[in-house]
This record gives structure tokens, C-alpha cells and sequence, in this order.
């Protein structure tokens, strides 16, 4: 008997200790329970499973070129809206806002286009290769657009000299003939 003696202090210890660590597992799991787990963008069924994927390849972003050269200017402009409503874009969505962008006609928009082929994440090298191509091509079209507008300004001021020369011209001769 005095073994069991000895023994039934440890016991009451030991029990002690364990509901000691069980109690605050318990509390943490019940409140974890509770907590809200972090939001997931949703994928609809509807889209293609190119379109799923988080990186895309080479030719899904050369399908993703044709298909958007292929919409009207109306689809264009109510895709690139929704697309501008979406708050956080995976790469396969960064790339359709791209396309949509890069059919715009001004520069704000070819501006925007580039800012976002930089934001892309790494790819396949064949992926990489388009995506250098877009943003040769891109700042050759903003370049040309800038300068297409400054040669417009310089040739409306020299059209401006040249209204004001003829103007002056007229004058002296009104002021030689009396």
C-alpha cells in the first residue's frame, strides 16, 4: 500500500500539469475556430483553363493577343473596364488588361501598358522573349507618339511664322506705296 501512497501525489501533479497545457490549447483552437479565413480570388468556371493558370505561357498570351485584336472596340471597352474594377490581377489577367491597353490610341494608356509588362513575374524563356518584344514595341509607340505631337507643335509654329512674316510683309508694302 504505501506504493500507492506515493504514487497518488504524482498523479494529482501530473493531472494538474496536463490540464494546465490542454486548457490553453483548447482556448486557442476554439478561437481559431472563430477566425475568418483569408479571402481567395475566385476563378468563374467560365473562363478558359488558360486562364486559370497563375503564370502563363508563350501562347496563351499569343491566343490572348489575337483574341483581343479580334473584339469589337465596344467589347474592348467594357472588358477593360471590368478588368480596371478587379482589385488584385494574377499574371494571366495582368496580361489581358496589357492587350486591352496596348489597342488604346493614346499615350496614357501605352504608358499604363508598359507599367504593367514590368509588373509581370518571370516566366518561360519564350514567355520572357514576348514579353521584351511588347515593351520594345511599346515605348517605340509612346516615342512615336511624343514626338508625332511635338512635330505638330513645331510645324503650327512655323505656320504661326509664317502668317506673321506674310503679315509684316503686307505692312511694308502698304508703307512703301503712298
Amino acid at each position: 500500500m504505501p506504493a500507492l501512497v506515493d504514487l497518488y501525489p504524482f498523479n494529482l501533479a501530473f493531472a494538474a500539469m496536463t490540464i494546465k497545457s490542454v486548457f490553453p490549447a483548447g482556448l486557442l483552437l476554439m478561437l481559431g475556430a472563430c477566425a475568418v479565413p483569408p479571402e481567395r480570388p475566385s476563378v468563374p468556371a467560365t473562363q478558359p483553363v488558360q486562364a486559370r493558370q497563375s503564370t502563363p505561357d508563350a501562347s496563351a498570351l499569343l491566343n490572348e493577343l489575337a483574341r483581343v485584336a479580334s473584339l469589337s472596340p465596344e467589347q474592348r471597352r467594357r472588358e477593360l473596364e471590368r478588368l480596371d474594377t478587379e482589385r488584385r490581377l494574377d499574371d494571366s489577367r495582368r496580361f489581358q488588361l496589357i492587350a486591352l491597353l496596348e489597342r488604346e490610341d493614346n499615350v496614357e494608356a501605352l504608358e499604363r501598358s508598359l507599367k504593367a509588362l514590368n509588373a509581370l513575374t518571370e516566366g518561360d524563356a519564350r514567355m520572357q522573349a514576348l514579353v521584351e518584344i511588347m515593351k520594345r514595341e511599346l515605348r517605340t509607340r509612346i516615342e512615336l507618339r511624343q514626338q508625332t505631337a511635338r512635330n505638330q507643335e513645331l510645324q503650327d509654329k512655323l505656320e504661326q511664322i509664317k502668317a506673321l512674316e506674310k503679315s509684316l510683309q503686307q505692312r511694308n508694302e502698304s508703307s512703301r506705296t503712298p
